[in-house]
Order: C-alpha cells, then sequence, then structure tokens
C-alpha cells in the first residue's frame, strides 16, 4: 500500500497507537504533529495522502482549522475526537470530513472507516475532475459561439449554475487600457430562468465587490475568498458587499473572485440565499479554470446599443418560461431550486445518492429525477420500500431466490437487485432495514455481486443505489442501530428535501396542480380557482404532511367543490394548537423526537382516525402496517392522541 498517513494528535500515546495499528495494515505512516502550524509544515514535507486529524490539538489550535489547508492540496483527512459535543460536532461536519470516529473506537472501526474514506476520496477527486472539465467545455463553446452581446448574456448563467450554485451573480470586467468595460448581474426567478440587471455605475460596483481592484496592472493574480452570515449582508473595512445593491435579495453567502492577468481584470461575485451554497471545491474549480473564465468574459462583444436598451432585451429574452427538465417537481422557491441544482450536478455522476427529508416531501421523485438525468435512464428504476418489508423476506426481495430455497418458495424469483441491472435501485426509507440485512447489502456494494438466496451461483450486477430516510442516521449509528459502514458508503452525496413549510411560496403553484391533476382524475372539464382567501389558509398552515399532505387536501377539496371559485379550504383543526410547533433551525431536538411530534399532530388533527379518507395514514402517505409500526417503535400510544 502506498498511501501516506500523517496523524495529527496531541496525546503521544494515542498517535503512537495510531501509528503502530496502520503500520500494521500495511499503510505508511510519514510524520505526527499536535499543533496546526506543525501539521502544515509536515503536509508541505512529506505531502501526505491521508491525514487522521483530532479536533482539539496543543496551544489551544482546532483540527478544523487545518482543513481548508488540506482541501487546497486534495487531501483527504478523517477526524478522531474524544470530544461529542454537539455544537463542535457541527463545526467539525460543516469541513465536510470524509469520516469520524469517536475515542475510543475499536481498531476494526478505524480500518474500515479509512476504507470507505479512500472510495469517497476517489469519487470525490473524479467529481471534481467532471465538473472542471463540463464547465472548461461550456464555457468554451460559448466563447467561439458567434452571438450578439445580448444573446450571450443569456447564456453565461446556465454554463455557471450547476457546478457554481448561485441566486445572484455580478461580473465586471475592464481591459488594461481601460477602453474596454463590461458589467452586470444576473439573478434567478427560476431552473434556468434569470432576470438580467443593468450596467452597474461605479457606485454600485463598490458595493458589489471586495476592495481589490486598484489600479490594473501586468502583474498576474487569480483569488477566491468565500463570505458568510452576516458578513454577507453587512458592509466591513474588509467585505463592502451587499451594501445597497443586491442587499434586497436576502442573500446569505457570497464567493468572490478576482483574476487579473497581462489582458485586464476580471471580477466575479456569486451569491447564495443557502449559509452553506458554497465550500473549497467551489474556489479550486474557479481558480483551475481561471484562465478559461477570463477568456469567456473579455471575448463578450461589445455593446451596440446603448447599455439599458440591451439589458432591457435580455430581460425580455429570459421572461419565457423553458420547458422543465424535472418529471412531477414543481415550483421556484430558493429551497427548491437548491434541490435541483443537486440533482442536475450530481445525476450524471456514478455516486450513491442519499435524500434526507421529512415524509411527503417528495423524496422519490428526486430519486427518479437522478436516474432520469443519468446515464442509466433507459435502464429500470427499481423502488424498495425497506419500511413495508418484513425482516424475514428482505433478503429473498433483493436478491432473489430459488425455488425450494425455503417454505413458500414455489418458483425460482429474480431479486430486486437483478431486475436493476445497469439501472438504478431506490432504498426507500433505508433507516428501516434490520441490522442483518444491513450486512447483506454492504456487501453488495462492496463487492458488486451477490447469490440468490438458496444459490451458490455469484451474479455481478452494476446498479447504481439512490438511498432515502426521514431519519437520522448519525444519530441511528450512535445508537447501534445502523451499521457505521454502510452509513458512509451511501452517504456519499447528500441531499436534503425541504419541508413545505420551508418553501411557502411554491404552495398556490402546488395547490393548483394538484387541482388540475385531481380534475383530469375525475373527467371534470373545468378546474375551480383558489381565491386570495384560500390561498392564505394554505400558506398559513404548517403542513405536517408535506407535499402529500397537499394533494390529498386538493383532492377533497375538489369532491366538495362545484363553483367556479374556490373561497376557503377544510383544514384539519388542530384541538391544541400547541401541539403543531417544529423546531427552529438550531434546534436540539433529534429527528425521532420531531417524527413523533409529527405524528402525534396528524392524528390529532383527525382525532385520532387512522386509517380511510382523511385518516392519518392517508395525510402522511403511508400505509397503514408502516403507521402503526412507526406508531409502536415511537412509543405512540392512544390516549397520547384519541379524544384530544
Amino acid at each position: 500500500m502506498n498511501e501516506k498517513l500523517l496523524i495529527v494528535e496531541d496525546e503521544f500515546i494515542v498517535a503512537n497507537d495510531l501509528t503502530i495499528i496502520l503500520e500494521n495494515a500495511g499503510y505508511q505512516v510519514c510524520g505526527t504533529a499536535d499543533t496546526v502550524e506543525s501539521a502544515k509544515a509536515a503536509v508541505d514535507r512529506f505531502r501526505p495522502t491521508w491525514v487522521i486529524l483530532d479536533i482539539f490539538l496543543q496551544d489551544d489550535s482546532m483540527g478544523t482549522d487545518l482543513t481548508p489547508y488540506l482541501q487546497e492540496r486534495g487531501i483527504g483527512y478523517i477526524y478522531l475526537s474524544a470530544n461529542t459535543n454537539q455544537s463542535i460536532l457541527e463545526v467539525a461536519k460543516a469541513t465536510q470530513p470524509y469520516g469520524f470516529l469517536v475515542k475510543p473506537f475499536r481498531e476494526k472501526d478505524l480500518l474500515i472507516m479509512l476504507d470507505i474514506a479512500r472510495s469517497k476520496h476517489e469519487s470525490s477527486l473524479q467529481f471534481a475532475a467532471q465538473r472542471e472539465t463540463l464547465l472548461q467545455q461550456q464555457m468554451r463553446s460559448l466563447s467561439e459561439e458567434a452571438l450578439s452581446y445580448e444573446h450571450k448574456l443569456q447564456k453565461i448563467p446556465a454554463v455557471f449554475q450547476s457546478l457554481i450554485p448561485f441566486d445572484y451573480l455580478a461580473f465586471r470586467y475592464e481591459s488594461t487600457d481601460s477602453s474596454m468595460i463590461k458589467s452586470g448581474a444576473f439573478y434567478r426567478v427560476g431552473f434556468n430562468e434569470y432576470s438580467v440587471i443593468a450596467p452597474l455605475d461605479e457606485q454600485g460596483l463598490d458595493d458589489i465587490f471586495f476592495p481589490e481592484t486598484g489600479q490594473v496592472n501586468s502583474i498576474e493574480h487569480t483569488s477566491a475568498k468565500i463570505f458568510q452570515g452576516r458578513t454577507c449582508n453587512e458592509p466591513t473595512d474588509q467585505q463592502p458587499l451587499l451594501k445597497t445593491g443586491p442587499r434586497q435579495y436576502e442573500l446569505n453567502a457570497s464567493l468572490q473572485f478576482l483574476s487579473i492577468t497581462r489582458e485586464g481584470l476580471l471580477q466575479l461575485n456569486f451569491c447564495n440565499k443557502n449559509l452553506d451554497a458554497f465550500d473549497q471545491s467551489h474556489i479550486n474549480l474557479l481558480c483551475k479554470t481561471r484562465h478559461t473564465v477570463f477568456k469567456l468574459f473579455s471575448l463578450l462583444p461589445g455593446p451596440t446599443e446603448t447599455a439599458g436598451k440591451i439589458f432591457r432585451k435580455a430581460s425580455r429574452l429570459q421572461s419565457a418560461k423553458p420547458v422543465s427538465k424535472f418529471e412531477g417537481i414543481y415550483g421556484k422557491s430558493a429551497a427548491l431550486l437548491h434541490v435541483l441544482d443537486n440533482i442536475e450536478l450530481v445525476a450524471p455522476t456514478p455516486v450513491s445518492v442519499l435524500i434526507l427529508g421529512e415524509s411527503g416531501t417528495g423524496k422519490e421523485s428526486v430519486a427518479r429525477n437522478i436516474h432520469l438525468l443519468s446515464q442509466r435512464r433507459y435502464a429500470p428504476f427499481i423502488t424498495v420500500n425497506c419500511a413495508a418489508l418484513p425482516a424475514d423476506l428482505i433478503e429473498s426481495e433483493l436478491f432473489g431466490h430459488e425455488k425450494g430455497a425455503f417454505t413458500g418458495a414455489v418458483e425460482k424469483r429474480i431479486g430486486k437487485f437483478e431486475m436493476a441491472q445497469e439501472g438504478t435501485v431506490f432504498l426507500d426509507e433505508i433507516g428501516e432495514m434490520p441490522l442483518e440485512s444491513q450486512v447483506k447489502l454492504l456487501r453488495v456494494l462492496q463487492e458488486k455481486q451477490f447469490e440468490r438466496v438458496g444459490s451458490g451461483k455469484t451474479i455481478k450486477v452494476d446498479v447504481r443505489i439512490v438511498a432515502a430516510t426521514n431519519r437520522n442516521l448519525e444519530k441511528e449509528v450512535a445508537e447501534g442501530r445502523f451499521r457505521l459502514d454502510l452509513f458512509y458508503r451511501l452517504n456519499v452525496y447528500p441531499i436534503q428535501v425541504p419541508p413545505l413549510r420551508e418553501r411557502k411560496e411554491d404552495i398556490p403553484l402546488l395547490a393548483q396542480h394538484f387541482l388540475v391533476l385531481s380534475a383530469a382524475n375525475m373527467e371534470r372539464a373545468e378546474v375551480p380557482e383558489l381565491t386570495a382567501t384560500a390561498l392564505n389558509q394554505l400558506t398559513d398552515y404548517h403542513w405536517p404532511g408535506n407535499i402529500r399532505e397537499l394533494e390529498h387536501l386538493m383532492q377533497r377539496t375538489l369532491i366538495k367543490t362545484k363553483a367556479a371559485l374556490i373561497g376557503q379550504v377544510e383544514l384539519p383543526v388542530l384541538s391544541n394548537p400547541r401541539s403543531q410547533v417544529y423546531p427552529a433551525a438550531g434546534s436540539r431536538k433529534t429527528l425521532e423526537q420531531i417524527e413523533t411530534e409529527h405524528i402525534l399532530t396528524v392524528l390529532r388533527s383527525c382525532s385520532g382516525k387512522l386509517t380511510g379518507m382523511g385518516g392519518a395514514a392517508e395525510i402522511l402517505g403511508l400505509p397503514p402496517s408502516t403507521l402503526t409500526s412507526r406508531m409502536k417503535k415511537l412509543g405512540i400510544k392512544k390516549e397520547l392522541y384519541h379524544g384530544i
């Protein structure tokens, strides 16, 4: 094994034990360090492949402060820490490590974690290379197209969007002799829909870009920096961003890029409403493609009309709604667009995806679109509901069985993995899978082969895994209900699907869509419209059942409506409004607690009715048997909700 490891650990005994374990396993330990500064020196000296990193180091330094240095150099790292404080864990998690182990740990767990981390790091490097190639190709293609200024402006946002997600993008280009100055901005209003904002005056430029412009000279220079939170919205000496201009858009993160060459100066400012939208990989991408990025903006043809007319024309060209590339997904909220960006980005890659979100948020639609936008789209998309499968039948369902393999196996059966050959397997509610079944699934992910139950013949399989859960798998791992190695195999690229209450601007569009869909299913020629009063009711409601609950409510509303207008909707009545509480950002409630409150809220709104129209199972979009099982597991008893 040629991989070199650096151990960054402030306890000599622990560092020595780690060295012995790793060298016995075939790794080359190139050195140890106990501070961030000594670790940087060791990285420059030994150029390790991996770093095993403690969080709290000597001289009060933090291991998390070393990670940007490692990311810039493409070095993978995993954390080892005795500290399990939630706030510290969140800080560590935000640095996107390839693994995390809590001391004390077993030798086996460390080696498994490194094995998984190596696989994830390899996928990450391939992913980064694909992104770089794609951006280079798109920019070169646009640079070479013989288009007018306004038409090139139209196409610029789409070149960057899937690779560097933004809600607002500003640019400024100035030639060395100042004979050519171009500037402008784009604000995102939908998927591949942008409002083009007029050229910026000097005051506007000063408000948007960091103060590194100075005198354009012949010295080549490239820099990029990420700003987040309050620094993105409040001006300081180092960060004047958003003093006036785009501040109105409620942006919470900014990635600013500067490139100076002998030809001129280029500044870009990518802004996003999501706080954690940008990371080191975006900086690396811009820096590696800097020459092509510069060339794209420098080759923009000069305006042939007054700037105002050009930008107004470009804006009109952008107003037409594009054909959506996503099946069964509707909305234009920033939260949803962030999900769509992730789908578009990860779909062409081979990596495993873990979709996280509450019941009814549309996780299966996300999975299906990942499949449809991938190279596997012409092969099967097979769904496995892990929550609905009895533990003793999961292996047979997934891998198939031979005739006579067990009592009741009266004929040979092909399993889900074999059915999905060259396609995608969607493992819904993966958090419900029993531990013994997780072991067998892990083997398939590792070895890409399996045997049918009752057969000794090995079947090789080529499938992509997309999994989904409404549970906190990290908590499940900590409590021994989910395998750590399986979690890291699945969690290569996580996508968080927002609940409906966090994308309320999409509710009117979704409600009308479900009315149209229901009317078609009921063979009704006319579709009633929702009044302002009805829409206010819908947007004020908290939607414990999310999109699935909204769909069922619109079906019931249509059945009860004969008029052309819907004046009001009959929302579930909460006898105990305080029960309908949703944790704010930063809440320390576990996902299990949130799920319990979620189910109790729905049960109370239904007066304890479990099945049938308007029952809790329908609102939550779950089979009654699954809901009953979940209630039993969560300890939800009848006296907690019935008759309240």
